[in-house]
């Protein structure tokens, strides 16, 4: 009954402060668009999107892909946008993928309810949240051209919308997949139930230059969404005066009109003594609880809106905001507070942070930083650097810790590369990458330091050891009946990964030396062993290779090992991992020798042995000197008395002949 007598003095209130109005001397408005400056922003949630449209979705039955296009009219600037996105629990496990693209730089901050979610994303996008794995890649600024890449990859889509100036979206995945077939946009689409945006209007007007008493002012929204059958719509409207601290200096008598179809009801809610109302349809208001109250008939032109408000002495038209669908409407105003603020000509403030804080909080966040076993390479679009500083100041020069790691400028960009272990890089048990970036601002003292850090991507490594204790540097070569050593790690973030080795085998080119090393997890070879491993993530093994044979020259060879790994990320999953690698002997000869090392030997001998007995055989045939021709060679003269006689004995002593041979009888 209290409410009810309230209810009545504030409407017979209302009443008698419109029935003392005339519209004697009231200047006309002509409306302007409004910057900033004036103080009055309006904000309202939707379903409708620009265009839009659901289908059944990837070939994949498991997969859910949502496309986002996100349109601001002010391409140039930077804009925070926050993504909410819920499930059941039932749905909670599905796999769902968003592919979102801009046409400006956004800084994207998404929560989830237990949902594991994966965002690709333009590189004007930087994501940011919990539960989710982000991919940055180049996507088309063409909403129907990326729609189109976006079925070819995954075969359907589910759904695609195109929003305008968002500055918060709810997305739902607890709907029933859509019985189209393929995804056709279509203009002014009702994502409804599944998504719902906050807007901050563009479109907003008023009159400042028709102020002729100051003391007064209007605010019209418009609500030109249609009618939803017989169904009743419902709009919540809240208005705020925002001040910095303490309260406004002055409650200016306000007049709100709200102009829908007449199957509206408003739900009036946050309000203040100075506001009056000229409403459509119906509308209930927060304070006097959930009593509906009729409303009046409205004009159904700007010009008419504009006359009703001037007839009601409200000539000054602080905003006027058409609406074309709206579940929720909220229009800020700002007053002033007290005193005016004395300038500040300290180092710049943003948002009531430090200069500093402010760079540290948004370039972490940004992670324009990549990590990998090639180095770190970081990219500053400038940009994205403009923006964030709104014309307050510049970057001129960036760098790593050591200031001899400067970055390069090719007018678009700012690009550093370095090795993992240069520029005062640090690495954090060999994955996380640790080192900071310096900017140096233009006209401002001093320098801007922003640590960063980042996980080098998982990867096993296998590798072999010519000695126990994995202290030397890694090899590729095996020694034949000489122990080998070999490592498998997982390169990992997570503290609690695991790794196993199910199976490990030795294959040679031939296929005939080949060797089953570890099978199930045991040891099959009887050369195979395990060692003491100093993590879960790493498992260490030696083994002996034996071969039938000599190794009279390297031999290539493949060490295979299929690998049960586990993290957090993944879950459970196997790996296969293999490493090039060549045999060599030993420097020790063996004791042995192979048959064919003997049937060369022997051939080797059976040759040499043909070819001497034939080189005696010629020389013999082209030397001897037949019993016949011996007798018809004339007996020798005796030699000039010059000549040496032991030389005459001599030839005397080696010649045997018959005549000689008688004479000497």
């Amino acid at each position: 009954m209290e409410k009810m007598q309230c209810l009545a003095a504030f409407l017979l209130a209302t009443s008698a402060a419109f029935t003392r109005a005339s519209p004697v001397n009231v200047p006309e408005c002509t409306l302007e668009p409004l910057t900033k400056d004036h103080g009055v922003k309006v904000f309202y949630t939707t379903s409708r999107v620009a265009n839009g449209c659901t289908s059944q979705g990837p070939t994949d039955p498991s997969l859910e892909v949502h496309l986002l296009f996100l349109r601001f009219s002010s391409p140039s600037e930077l804009f925070s946008l926050q993504i909410n996105v819920s499930a059941s629990a039932e749905k909670a496990n599905r796999r769902s993928m968003f592919v979102v693209s801009s046409n400006a730089y956004v800084h994207l901050t998404v929560n989830t309810e237990g949902c594991h979610l994966t965002f690709i994303t333009t590189t004007r996008c930087m994501v940011q949240g919990a539960n989710i794995e982000t991919q940055q890649t180049n996507l088309s600024s063409s909403s129907e051209e990326l729609l189109q890449q976006t079925k070819k990859d995954h075969g359907g889509i589910s759904s695609f919308a195109e929003l305008e100036n968002p500055r918060q979206i709810h997305f739902h995945l607890d709907g029933e997949p859509s019985s189209n077939q393929d995804c056709v946009p279509e203009k002014n689409f009702n994502a409804d139930p599944y998504l719902e945006f906050e807007v901050a209007s563009d479109n907003v007007k008023g009159c400042p230059s028709s102020s002729g008493n100051p003391q007064k002012e209007a605010h019209i929204v418009w609500l030109q969404q249609d009618p939803q059958g017989s169904s009743p719509q419902s709009v919540d409207l809240n208005i705020e005066q925002n001040c910095d601290e303490g309260e406004p200096e002055n409650q200016l008598p306000t007049l709100l009109v709200l102009k829908s179809h007449t199957g509206v009801t408003w739900n009036i809610g946050q309000m203040f003594d100075s506001l009056k109302f000229l409403v459509s349809g119906k509308y209930t208001m927060k304070k006097f609880g959930a009593v509906q109250m009729p409303g009046v008939d409205l004009p159904d032109s700007k010009e008419g809106l504009l006359a009703e408000s001037r007839s009601k002495e409200f000539a000054f038209v602080a905003s006027y905001t058409e609406i074309t669908s709206a579940k929720s409407i909220t229009l800020k105003l700002e007053r002033v507070c007290g005193r005016q603020a004395t300038p500040v000509t300290e180092k710049p403030q943003m948002e009531g942070v430090s200069l500093e804080s402010f760079m540290q909080g948004l370039i972490t966040t940004w992670k324009p930083w990549r990590c990998l076993d090639s180095g770190i390479e970081i990219t500053l679009a400038k940009d994205y650097l403009r923006a964030l500083f709104e014309n307050v100041t510049k970057v001129t020069d960036v760098t790593l810790q050591d200031r001899s790691c400067k970055a390069t400028d090719n007018n678009t960009h700012f690009i550093l590369r370095s090795k993992l272990r240069e520029c005062s890089t640090y690495l954090e048990r060999d994955v996380v990458v640790k080192n900071q970036l310096v900017f140096s601002l233009h006209l401002l003292p001093g320098e801007i330091m922003v640590p960063f850090e980042c996980d080098l991507p998982e990867k096993v490594f296998l590798q072999l050891y010519p000695s126990p204790d994995f202290g030397s540097e890694p090899t590729t070569v095996v020694e034949v009946n000489k122990a080998t050593y070999v490592q498998v790690q997982f390169r990992t973030t997570d503290l609690r990964a695991q790794l196993q080795i199910e199976d490990c085998s030795l294959q040679t080119a031939d296929k005939t030396s080949s060797q089953l090393l570890i099978g199930g997890g045991k040891p099959l070879s009887y050369s195979a062993t395990f060692l003491d491993s100093p993590s879960s993530t790493i498992s260490r093994f030696s083994f002996v290779y034996k071969s039938g044979e000599e190794q009279w020259a390297a031999s290539p060879a493949t060490l295979l090992c299929k690998l049960h790994l586990h993290s957090q990320l993944h879950g459970d999953h196997y790996n296969e991992t293999s490493l090039e690698m060549t045999f060599k002997t030993s420097s020790t000869p063996s004791h042995s020798l192979g048959i064919g090392t003997v049937l060369g030997i022997t051939f080797g001998a059976f040759l040499i042995g043909v070819l001497l007995t034939a080189a005696l055989w010629y020389i013999y045939s082209h030397t001897h000197i037949p019993g016949p021709m011996a007798k018809m060679q004339p007996v020798a003269e005796n030699p000039p008395a010059s000549e040496s006689s032991s030389t005459n004995h001599s030839i005397g002593s080696t010649q045997s002949t018959p005549c000689s041979t008688s004479s000497m009888a």
